[in-house]
């Protein structure tokens, strides 16, 4: 399990971003370890990774800034 730091430094992408790309379904959400712990599986994070372009930087049309 991976906390949002390690996913964070992993796809290089701040915290917040990836809060506001999974709000907007760009991004799989954590499964819920505790009630205040959150984690992302090893695989949830290579798929999605797996599924970007290569050297993609573009946000989706709906992500707000």
């Amino acid at each position: 399990m991976l906390g949002i730091k390690t996913v964070s430094e992993r796809v290089n992408l701040s915290p917040v971003t990836i809060w506001r790309r999974m709000q907007v379904g760009d991004f799989p959400k954590p499964v819920q370890l505790t009630p205040n712990r959150k984690a992302w599986t090893e695989k949830s994070i290579e798929e999605w990774e797996e599924s970007r372009p290569e050297g993609q930087c573009e946000l989706p049309a709906n992500f707000r800034k």
